[in-house]
């Protein structure tokens, strides 16, 4: 792997750290379709889930006074039944076939989320359970739980600070459980942390930096932004030939 690689990964940890920090999600939608551009998928899977970790040690705090529990609960519910059906998928799956997965959803989560056409107003059990159980099994099969459940909750008459504060605290809890479940798979590899502890300063640097932007930066032009990287990213992951 060339010098240049790295660079484009470095780049690619930077701008996801600063998104996670501002707006307490999409890291992992950036991360897992442009790193399995250049590296592993299964690995890639296994070093975000380890990066958004690190992302949630420093935000659940200022999270938890704003969140909503009776709708994150039976989320988090939800997905901690399926996390296990994705993570044992992922040891079973071909690696490009994961990368194009992971391609596909992202570029259905952007298109969905920049149509601005899904709404709801009141939430049902039902549905919430099953958002989270998509939610979780795609968690441990790609590492990017967030698709459904950011679209759940964008879609909703939620403030911003509450859903940043909602999806925090879900990622936190079933990204590390889906952590428990690589361990005991054994895809957490020396290969996985060397990168983990490569790419850490800068995500974690930008991720401050983004934390400190929430207020400063114009949110409509930062979502257009996000969302664009969201569809080049997701493109390239689906239709770039197999390596």
């Amino acid at each position: 792997m060339g010098l240049e690689m790295w660079l484009i990964g470095l780049g690619m940890v930077a701008i996801a750290g600063f998104t996670r920090g501002f707006s307490g999600f999409g890291s992992a939608m950036i991360l897992a379709p442009s790193l399995s551009l250049l590296f592993n998928p299964q690995q890639v899977v296994a070093t975000v889930i380890l990066l958004e970790i690190t992302a949630g040690i420093g935000l659940v705090p200022e999270a938890i006074a704003k969140i909503q529990w009776p709708e994150v609960l039976p989320l988090v519910l939800g997905a901690i039944v399926m996390v296990p059906l994705g993570a044992y998928s992922l040891v079973l799956a071909e690696p490009n076939l994961i990368r194009r997965i992971i391609g596909g959803l992202i570029l259905i989560m952007a298109l969905l989320l920049n149509s601005g056409k899904l709404h709801y107003h009141q939430s049902y059990l039902g549905l919430t359970l099953a958002v989270g159980g998509l939610s979780g099994f795609l968690m441990g099969l790609a590492g990017i739980g967030g698709p459904p459940v950011v679209l759940y909750e964008m879609s909703g008459d939620n403030s911003a600070v509450t859903n940043r504060a909602n999806l925090i605290v879900f990622f936190a809890l079933t990204q590390s459980i889906a952590l428990g479940l690589y361990g005991a798979s054994g895809l957490l590899s020396i290969t996985v942390f060397q990168r983990f502890a490569a790419f850490v300063p800068v995500f974690v640097g930008c991720l401050l930096l983004g934390r400190s932007s929430f207020n400063r930066v114009d949110e409509r032009l930062f979502r257009r932004f996000v969302y664009g990287l969201l569809l080049v990213a997701g493109g390239l992951a689906l239709v770039m030939p197999a390596t």
